[in-house]
């Protein structure tokens, strides 16, 4: 499959600060898996300064930003989302593999404005 998987977690602590490539994440707030442009949403929050962007080499590459930035692209259902995910006859599924898009509403409703957020990516091609 050509995609993302890409999670959206609160930092380990209170995310008062932008996260690094080494900071812990803590609560997974949202997962879902895309197709090949299902990054444009972040990229273009990084153009307009309302995201870092974080490096990696797509297993994973990682992101921060503030809840107040993150949160309307995802809380009515992530950009690009597959309702149930794809996989190919090659792929190693797990009994953690979850299939499905996921949102922990409650999680994102708790969320403060200013709360850096960690978006973690890993390509799936």
């Amino acid at each position: 499959m050509l995609g993302w998987h890409i999670s959206i977690y609160q930092q380990a602590g209170k995310g008062t600060s932008p996260a690094t490539n080494a900071s812990p994440v803590g609560k997974r707030l949202a997962g879902w898996q895309t197709g090949l442009g299902g990054l444009r949403w972040i990229d273009e929050l990084v153009k307009e300064d309302k995201a870092i962007d974080l490096g990696g080499n797509g297993y994973p590459s990682r992101y921060t930003a503030m809840a107040e930035h993150l949160i309307p692209h995802i809380k009515d259902g992530p950009p690009l989302a597959k309702k149930i995910w794809l996989s190919d006859e090659g792929d190693i599924l797990t009994e953690e593999w979850e299939g499905r898009t996921v949102l922990d509403q409650a999680g994102i409703a708790h969320c403060r404005p200013e709360e850096w957020l960690v978006v973690e990516v890993f390509d799936e091609s």
